[in-house]
């Protein structure tokens, strides 16, 4: 054996025993005398990928088959490197690639579901898990990733089985743990959910994706007070903390007197919960504070009628002077909310007067019939958006024929596609998205209508904050913010909530609203 086979030994010795620089470092050494050296290649692409360095593992893999174009595994590695860069669909050309060479590799099969899923291909993705399982029972991500397919699928009892069997090839397995306590969650078995949380975090203390999912469970039964410290993980599991312009500016913890004090409050998150949360900015003034609130620019306007606000600026904007700082949602554990304390006035928002007088003209005041506003999808960009949004011509089809019931239906819809316009314009809805500039605007559309009836979306709260009736229809696994089993919402007096029965289930939701709706409707007669 030359030196160098003895060093090419040492190095994938290295490798084996999870000690990625020293390997990587006689690799490259390996490499500068031998440019063409295959192996050495490949290999320092596979580290690049573990060290989570995918432009470089990208460039590597393409140096490996300008040398060897036939490697499956160097496309493997290409392509989970593509994953990692975001780039889903060149990610699945390279797996594509791979199996082309070899069709019966399950690692090749599992990440060509990954690809699938990051495509939003899920029913593609799971098949693409279950063959690789038939070639590997015992392949313990390809059963987790399975119930991660199977769950968006609503086949969450088939996910807790395969969970089950990840944990069984793995009793140590944290983050099949953390899976089967969301799922859990989702069929609204909480002790058992907080149990599997708790399970993942005595395998793995301070996991931060148990954390953040068990505060959610905690928030879902309404336990605020246990809920609230663990939510503030929301910004180690996710990106949801914003940047700071002064990151040396102090955070609030809520125990500093804020007499005389400036503070900004930062927005995080979405719209939505930038409305919900608030509330919190009229307490903060109560305590003495000059409030300073940053919010996302198409709220900018709006806010400015926010009680206990001194300043507005946009988000990202450069800050003011100022003693402290403090994420918006944050507030909820400052001032020890509970279900018994959570603020809940019942407006706290008002339409800016220029909008007002606008919609008021628009809609023609001394009308006789009852207005309703009607949202029926959030943004695409939302990850839960398609089981949370209703099919326009499903909800048209059954609500009352607003000319028959004395309705009017008025879109409030951000950006309805064209084929959505048609529809509106048969069933005889108001559509308004033209002159619709920024919240502003709906705003003062809401204030001007007697019901707003949508989704799971921003202008739940933003009716709710103007103290406009609602009407909000949630999935079979709602957001934490609607709690369980209960028809009112605690935080907006208001709105009512409607929850589907069962998953994907909007007939017999729609159902209820319309029977509710045409009781109101007498009752107003």
């Amino acid at each position: 054996m030359t030196h160098d086979d003895q060093r090419f030994s040492e190095a994938t010795h290295l490798l084996r025993q999870g000690e990625l620089p020293a390997a990587q470092a006689l690799f490259e050494d390996l490499l500068r005398r031998h440019p063409n050296h295959f192996d050495c290649v490949r290999r320092l692409a596979w580290i690049a990928v573990q060290r989570g360095h995918y432009a470089q593992a990208v460039r590597l893999c393409c140096q490996a088959l300008e040398i060897n174009p036939l490697s499956a595994q160097t496309y493997t590695d290409m392509g989970t490197a593509m994953l990692g860069l975001g780039q889903a669909k060149a990610a699945l050309e390279c797996l594509d690639s791979a199996l082309r060479l070899d069709d019966h590799s399950a690692q090749i099969h599992n990440n060509r579901g990954l690809a699938l899923k990051a495509l939003g291909r899920v029913q593609e993705a799971e098949a693409s898990y279950r063959r690789a399982l038939a070639l590997d029972t015992d392949f313990r991500d390809a059963w987790l990733n399975l119930g991660v397919a199977q769950r968006q699928l609503d086949q969450h009892v088939a996910a807790l089985e395969s969970y089950a069997r990840a944990i069984a090839l793995q009793p140590d397995y944290a983050k099949a743990h953390v899976n089967r306590g969301i799922v859990l969650h989702d069929l609204a078995r909480l002790d058992e959910a907080i149990a599997a949380f708790d399970q993942a975090l005595a395998l793995q203390p301070g996991m931060g994706e148990a954390i953040w999912n068990k505060s959610l469970a905690l928030l879902t039964r309404g336990d605020y007070s246990a809920a609230w410290p663990l939510y503030e993980w929301r910004w180690v599991n996710h990106s949801a903390t914003p940047t700071a312009s002064d990151p040396a500016l102090p955070l609030w913890d809520g125990s500093a007197s804020l007499a005389g004090k400036r503070i900004v409050v930062q927005c995080e998150q979405g719209l939505g919960d930038t409305i919900q949360f608030a509330r919190y900015l009229a307490l903060l003034a109560e305590l003495g504070a000059h409030v300073v609130f940053e919010v996302y620019q198409p709220l900018v306007v709006l806010m400015q009628s926010l009680p206990g606000v001194a300043e507005i600026i946009g988000h990202n904007s450069p800050y003011p002077r100022a003693d402290y700082r403090v994420l918006l949602m944050s507030l909820a554990l400052h001032f020890q909310t509970t279900l018994a304390n959570l603020p809940a006035p019942e407006r706290y928002l008002t339409p800016p007067p220029a909008a007002a007088r606008f919609w008021a003209t628009r809609l023609e005041s001394g009308r006789q019939s009852m207005r309703i506003g009607l949202v029926w999808r959030g943004s695409p960009s939302h990850q839960n958006d398609s089981k949370r949004s209703i099919p326009l011509e499903q909800l048209l089809t059954q609500l009352p024929a607003g000319a028959d019931a004395g309705i009017d239906y008025i879109s409030l819809q951000f950006q309805p596609s064209v084929s959505e316009q048609r529809l509106l314009a048969q069933y005889g809805v108001l559509e308004t998205a033209d002159a619709v500039a920024d919240f502003s605007d709906t705003a003062a559309l809401c204030a001007q209508l007697d019901l707003v009836i949508c989704v799971d979306t921003s202008v739940a709260h933003l009716s709710g904050a103007l103290g406009v009736p609602c009407w909000v229809l949630v999935t079979h696994h709602p957001d934490w913010r609607w709690l369980l089993n209960r028809a009112d919402c605690v935080w907006y007096p208001k709105t009512r909530v409607y929850r589907q029965q069962a998953a994907g289930d909007w007939n017999s939701v729609l159902h209820l609203v319309v029977q509710d709706l045409r009781n109101t409707v007498r009752a107003g007669a």
